[in-house]
């Protein structure tokens, strides 16, 4: 009984300096970087703190909190990773959702397992319930999170692959929580998964990769504000004279893209390739526009004029109305002007009728 006694002590105690170590430090990643995907893994962590804090506490209503921050540890975790999934534009596969659609049959057999195995209806309706909800969403996390493994390699495959242990090990937790024996071992699989999740996730939002959208203050030379409409073969040399300079480009031509531009290519059918931020769909205007507003938030933020090229306005105006081109168009003509940048247009005269055209460079030059 002593022995089990002090390996929780010591099990909780690690986990809850790793919980407040990974909360500091990924914090400080989102007060410098505003990826909002850090900020609420950050959260997530100190929800978790809170949760290993009051499970040593014989009072019922901290137990109860205990419970409930548990299962926002999870609802964080599973947030965070959908939204950094959404900041590296990476779609989530519709098979992959459907298959996570069990998980609803699936907690209901659980809690019926979890009651069966202890015959205690209260631990079944609080910590049975709590511990389930959050391994369902936990698991689904480190599901959802696969595909970031492209991007991050090795840091990535440990993230998820712990991710959805912790989801896992959940399931005996609730099953087994009432009996000692299974206590020590418990607390031993949690504290080597939370150590692996911490490790990893610090790691990944410490990467290059993950502060990519990091604007550097560089020179950038002197080039027109606004709206620029230029012909294909002009964009060649002002890609070169941009070739240093952190350009937002939405392109459908990757042979302009640049090391150090952020660039999306525009396509139906998604796909990873590197030295890309990643893909958008040509109907996706209105994330095209987000994007964009990010982009010259931080550039004005450093002080550096933003630059956006895009080079596929005829391919755009194959998927959406020419109207809703044009207040797509008009929205970054706007956001440019207000933000001192420049917007760059690559458009074959020869493609889009004379009437639109004109139209295009009466509305936007």
């Amino acid at each position: 009984m002593e022995v089990n006694s002090t390996i929780l002590m010591v099990c909780g105690l690690i986990v809850m300096i790793a919980d407040i170590t990974a909360f500091a430090l990924i914090f400080r990643i989102y007060l410098k970087y505003r990826r909002k995907s850090a900020l609420i893994f950050s959260l997530a962590w100190l929800s978790d703190f809170v949760m290993v804090t009051l499970s040593t506490s014989n009072r019922s209503l901290l137990l109860y909190i205990a419970e409930i921050s548990l299962t926002v540890f999870a609802m964080l975790i599973f947030a965070g990773s959908v939204k950094l999934l959404e900041e590296e534009s990476i779609p989530i596969s519709y098979s992959t959702l459907k298959k996570l659609g069990l998980m609803a049959p699936g907690f209901y057999l659980f809690i019926i397992l979890v009651y069966k195995s202890t015959g205690n209806p209260n631990w079944t309706l609080t910590a049975g319930v709590s511990l389930g909800i959050s391994g369902a969403f936990v698991f689904a996390s480190g599901i959802i999170l696969r595909p970031i493994e492209e991007i991050y390699k090795k840091t990535a495959k440990i993230l998820y692959l712990s991710v959805v242990l912790f989801g896992l090990h959940l399931v005996p937790a609730a099953l087994f929580g009432l009996y000692e024996w299974y206590l020590p071992i418990g607390f031993m699989l949690s504290t080597t998964f939370t150590i692996l999740m911490v490790y990893s996730m610090y790691r990944l939002t410490s990467m290059r990769e993950f502060l990519k959208d990091s604007i550097e203050t560089v020179k950038v030379p002197d080039i027109h504000t606004g709206t620029m409409i230029i012909s294909p073969k002009e964009l060649g040399k002002i890609a070169t004279k941009l070739e240093n300079v952190p350009v937002l480009a939405f392109l459908r031509d990757l042979k302009h893209s640049r090391p150090e531009w952020k660039t999306y290519f525009i396509t139906a059918v998604p796909f990873r390739k590197e030295n890309l931020a990643g893909t958008l769909a040509p109907t996706d205007l209105a994330k095209m526009t987000e994007i964009t507003f990010q982009y010259l938030e931080e550039t004005s933020r450093k002080g550096v004029p933003g630059v956006i090229i895009i080079d596929c306005v005829e391919y755009l105006s194959m998927y959406n109305s020419w109207e809703s081109l044009m207040k797509f168009l008009s929205k970054l003509r706007d956001l440019v002007l207000v933000k001192g940048g420049t917007l760059i247009l690559v458009i074959d005269k020869n493609s889009i009728e004379e009437r639109l055209f004109n139209q295009l460079r009466k509305l936007l030059e």
